[in-house]
């Protein structure tokens, strides 16, 4: 299995330690906020996560490598 890290050598994506959704999970979010104008807090419901991990997430503030 391939760890993907930057250009420091941490861990991103769904290979950090503290990462709780997956590449796919983010990538369906993305589209599901752009396609389908699904509200943050839909988007936190659906994918157990926070409203503001949700808004940070498909506004590519966070996990640009997904």
């Amino acid at each position: 299995m391939h760890i993907a890290r930057n250009h420091t050598g941490h861990r991103v994506g769904q290979y950090h330690q503290k990462a709780r959704l997956s590449d796919d999970q983010v990538r369906q979010m993305r589209h599901d906020r752009e396609r389908h104008s699904m509200s943050y807090l839909q988007l936190a419901a659906k994918y157990g996560c926070g409203v503001s991990t949700a808004r940070d997430i498909t506004l590519y503030w966070t996990r640009a490598s997904a």
